[in-house]
């Protein structure tokens, strides 16, 4: 599971990176969190849940993870900068937004792509079909 999360952390910063592109942060910034919770699932090992279990597991556990490294952000921030406090509101509130954004769609992402993997090919008649659950 480490391993997806921090397969799907990278590419949200790389889709956060990608917001000094003109047009394409649009698409990449907002889709960065289904992105990487589509993609990183598909790192974690194969286990018996149904895909909406895999999808929340994922997705809170992406979650968590940018909870603590926005959160350690912020402490840095507040310790060097000295900021107002209503300017450290304002952060404590872009982080907590940020994480739920992030964990939400993750997991919308991760149920995407196990749903996805779970259909399989009927050898016959060469159709896809969902997978009996």
């Amino acid at each position: 599971m480490l391993k997806g999360i921090l397969v799907g952390f990278g590419i949200l910063i790389l889709s956060l990176c990608s917001i000094i592109i003109p047009i394409a942060h649009f698409v990449t910034v907002p889709g960065g969190p289904f992105f990487a919770g589509f993609v990183g699932i598909g790192h974690v090992k194969e286990s018996s849940d149904s895909y909406g279990i895999k999808g929340m597991k994922f997705g809170s556990l992406l979650g968590l993870f940018v909870l603590l490294v926005a959160g350690i952000a912020v402490v840095v921030v507040m310790l060097l900068l000295d900021p107002s406090q209503k300017i450290t509101v304002i952060m404590w509130f872009g982080v907590i937004v940020f994480t739920l954004y992030t964990g939400s769609m993750a997991t919308l992402g991760a149920m995407y792509s196990s749903m996805r993997a779970d259909r399989t090919a009927d050898p016959i008649t060469k159709e896809t079909a969902t997978a009996e659950v």
